[in-house]
């Protein structure tokens, strides 16, 4: 097992005793994290105002008609395109605004294909963009050979203007079909889940790892089908970025939340954050995060099938889940007190 000798990287500021900085991140470490933070309002306006003019307009109606139902779809599903966006040095003031530190436990094989798996979702699922979206944490370095596609919802690439941010930073849809398209390109591919989805994100509160994991096993079809490995992988500190305000069962926000999350697939957390400039805000607060990427799940079928050899697919996947959830719990059981002794619980699988 290779353990990462990478320094931590420097701090945006002293830091207090909850993690907080208290001298602040620098001007242009607010302005990188903005850039993921607000990506999806900034296209979504970039969009209206395509509509404001006739000409413009029948461009962008065009468009979204090319990459929703035209060849352009494809896309968001075969990983084709080249990942301009991913080493832009832009991306380090993010991942010092925290400050972001990627932990590799083990080497992987890049003659093999893998699935990392991450938890917790978190309200953004922040600690991803500068680890796994961008090099920002030099995982391209810490994991020569992988070629790695971090996923998201579907919806995100029918959207012009978001939908080419995404692509140029190797993002693809979170499809089925994507899975199987990318896994199938070759060796040393990758995608990354965050399996739990807007469910989980709901839950995210600050010292707790609540997760959605019991009957997510969509994941572990994928690896059976593609001989991909499952990595598993904890974002120690996503959850200390918000504060979480309660939603009371039956009010207009739990309604809408529960419409947004059965239409959209994603919901919206009722937390709150730093202001970008003062006060309370959507920016995250600037607190450490230490992404651990563990071992390779090393999972047998014909040892799963040993007692029971006419035991159909559903056996070898709940087989090969249950080993994912032991990895998974030994990785945190391995770090927990290094990356976060604060905790008010451990990791929980509550669903």
């Amino acid at each position: 097992m290779a353990k990462d000798s990478s320094k931590t990287p420097p701090a945006a500021g002293k830091t207090s005793g909850n993690g907080s900085s208290t001298q602040g991140p620098t001007c242009l470490q607010k302005l990188s994290v903005a850039t993921y933070i607000y990506f999806i309002p900034f296209f979504i306006v970039c969009n209206l105002l395509c509509l404001t003019n006739k000409y413009t307009a029948l461009l962008w109606f065009l468009y979204t008609l090319y990459i929703n139902v035209g060849p352009g779809r494809w896309a968001a599903k075969n990983a084709s395109w080249p990942k301009l966006g991913r080493k832009l040095g832009w991306w380090r003031h993010c991942a010092d605004y925290f400050p972001t530190q990627l932990i590799r436990t083990a080497d992987l094989d890049p003659d093999q294909r893998y699935i990392f798996v991450v938890a917790p979702h978190g309200v953004v699922t922040m600690f991803c963009w500068p680890c796994f979206d961008t090099d920002a944490t030099d995982f391209s370095k810490k994991f020569p050979g992988i070629d790695i596609h971090p996923m998201t919802l579907e919806i995100n690439f029918r959207v012009p203007f978001m939908r080419e941010f995404l692509l140029l930073h190797g993002v693809v849809d979170a499809s089925k079909a994507a899975c199987l398209m990318t896994l199938g390109k070759g060796s040393g591919q990758a995608i990354l889940l965050a399996v739990g989805g807007a469910q989980e994100s709901l839950l995210a509160r600050p010292g707790t790892y609540d997760i959605i994991l019991a009957k997510r096993k969509g994941f572990v079809k994928v690896a059976l089908q593609t001989g991909a490995k499952l990595v598993p992988v904890i974002g120690f500190g996503e959850n200390e970025l918000y504060h979480m305000r309660e939603v009371k069962p039956g009010s207009m926000r739990d309604k809408l939340q529960r419409f947004l999350k059965a239409a959209f697939g994603f919901t919206l957390p009722n937390a709150i954050g730093k202001g970008l400039l003062w006060g309370s805000g959507l920016m995250p607060f600037n607190r450490p995060l230490h992404t651990v990427v563990g071992a390779p799940v090393e999972f047998d079928p014909s040892a799963a099938l040993k007692d029971n050899p006419e035991a159909g697919l559903e056996a070898l996947v709940d087989a090969y889940h249950a080993q994912y959830v032991a990895a998974l719990k030994q990785l945190w059981n391995d770090h927990k007190d290094k990356y976060d002794s604060g905790r008010r619980k451990s990791l929980d699988i509550v669903e």
